[in-house]
């Protein structure tokens, strides 16, 4: 993967390694997640671990791009230039703000909404069995 530059992160499923230091978990991944990586930024290192801290699996083949957002630097995300999996709708990409003490973006191809409302529900169960 070569070395990232500060504020950019990425990761592919985690082979089982070390996971990062762990943070209260209110059940919601965009909370849970920014709480963590703010309370460790070396958490962000390794997205995969960062998540499975939380609960959650990375699905096979779906990657993650972690970026701590910088005061100093301006973002901008270039969809496909060609429909990816046959999708002729235009939608290739879907944006939303969540509302984690501060704003929270995510970006994601529209075939990766379910992947993203799994991940949910596992932290969501993970944080559960944690206060149980």
């Amino acid at each position: 993967m070569g070395t990232p530059r500060p504020g950019h992160l990425v990761s592919e499923p985690s082979d089982g390694g070390p996971a990062p230091a762990d943070a209260a978990q209110s059940g919601d991944l965009e909370q849970d997640l920014t709480t963590l990586v703010w309370s460790n930024p070396a958490a962000a290192g390794d997205p995969a671990a960062t998540l499975a801290k939380l609960g959650v699996d990375l699905p096979p083949g779906l990657r993650v791009d972690l970026r701590m957002q910088r005061p100093d630097t301006m973002y901008f995300v270039i969809p496909p230039a060609s429909p990816v999996h046959g999708n002729d709708h235009g939608a290739v990409n879907q944006m939303d703000l969540w509302r984690s003490g501060d704003q929270l973006v995510w970006i994601m191809p529209e075939d990766a909404k379910e992947a993203l409302l799994t991940m949910r529900e596992q932290c969501r169960r993970h944080s559960s069995k944690a206060s149980a």
